[in-house]
């Protein structure tokens, strides 16, 4: 076992997954977000995770991460958020993926590819909603009905993505009927797709805070990443948060070494943390390149002193060590970091620690390993 790792659960991972079907109507289906390496976990182990436990899409940004799922061997419908380039769209409409387009020159690009291939390009048209994201707007009919000029163009479903900082507002149908007024546009989608293709398309609209906050929002699919991987979104209020989710994600390292410094006694670069008693200190093999942060707690309190309650949140850098709270003390540096063991007794070199820590910024270089 490595020295530093990442601890991923995939066992947690399908148990969150199935949480979130549960919640979800027989005609509503579920995407699996594994964009960004799933959120750091690891993007093929838990792709095949997600599909295993019921997902029914997989939804990532880019093309070659999609190109990266089908080489190892998934086959369940993939969805990539960020529209391709021309010269990805021969490859993307060889692996029958699904991109996203919003003007009439993706859709150009799109039947070119079609040329040298036997299979159909698919895709979903989107429309931005007050986030100033490329999007096909006012020329959503147009679109679709070029598209139906190309029978190997298949537009398949268009969708959205709500802000969730102003989920809880609504709109002006929405104070007759929740949900409303996205469904008026949902119901316009569907009888555009009616008149230009002969067929419905599929429109979706909801990620993880949407999901939670307004059910009357989860129309044919939600698009759940967030919530996959054990966390709740932040803008969602505790009273809503009643999913039975497990943790999947432990950046874990060693003890290396222990040393005892006298009070006064700096620590890290540039001394910006000095020792107010005579402290433990335990280095750690674990640095900004790892993805921890730079700030030290020590420098927010000397610089800020009559804002301390105030940062006080945004400063609480610790380490777990025997189930116990470890601050991180003096700078991070590249590969190294110190926490304060003073209090903890069981803190011996060679003693595993947890690092709580922003997952998708932890480093890929850090070895991921499964249970």
């Amino acid at each position: 076992m490595p020295v530093t790792y990442v601890a991923v659960d995939l066992q947690a991972i399908k148990h969150n997954v199935r949480e979130v079907k549960s919640r979800l109507a027989e005609h509503t289906s579920l995407m699996a977000v594994v964009k960004g390496n799933a959120y750091g976990h690891g993007m093929v182990p838990v792709a095949k995770a997600c599909v295993a436990a019921g997902a029914d899409w997989l939804g990532v940004s880019r093309v070659d991460e999609g190109l990266d799922l089908r080489q190892a061997g998934l086959a369940a419908p993939v969805l990539v958020f960020i529209p391709p380039l021309a010269d990805e769209c021969p490859a993307a409409v060889a692996q029958g993926l699904t991109v996203t387009v919003t003007t009439e020159e993706h859709l150009a690009w799109l039947r070119e590819a079609t040329e040298s291939s036997d299979q159909p390009a698919l895709a979903h048209i989107y429309v931005d909603s007050e986030l100033g994201r490329p999007s096909a707007g006012e020329d959503l009919s147009h679109l679709i009905e070029i598209a139906a000029g190309f029978p190997q163009l298949h537009i398949a479903g268009v969708y959205t993505h709500l802000d969730s900082t102003w989920a809880p507002a609504v709109g002006a149908l929405d104070v007759i009927k929740p949900g409303a007024e996205l469904g008026a546009f949902g119901a316009l989608v569907k009888a555009i797709g009616r008149q230009h293709l002969g067929r419905e398309l599929v429109f979706h609209a909801a990620a993880s805070s949407l999901f939670l906050l307004r059910p009357e929002y989860h129309l044919d699919m939600v698009r759940v990443g967030t919530l996959l991987y054990g966390q709740y979104p932040p803008t969602v209020p505790s009273k809503l948060c009643t999913l039975q989710l497990r943790e999947t994600f432990q950046l874990r390292s060693k003890i290396i070494g222990i040393v005892t410094l006298p009070q006064g006694s700096p620590v890290g670069y540039g001394a910006e943390f000095v020792c107010r008693r005579e402290t433990r200190v335990a280095t750690l093999p674990i640095g900004y390149a790892q993805g921890l942060s730079l700030l030290p707690e020590s420098l927010a309190r000397r610089r800020f002193r009559w804002w301390r309650q105030l940062l006080r949140p945004l400063n609480k850098r610790y380490v777990i060590i025997a189930g116990q709270r470890a601050p991180i003390i003096g700078r991070v540096a590249m590969d190294q970091c110190c926490v304060d063991v003073t209090d903890i007794s069981e803190a011996h070199v060679g003693t595993e620690v947890v690092i709580p820590t922003r997952r998708v910024t932890v480093s890929p270089a850090v070895p991921r390993c499964y249970n």
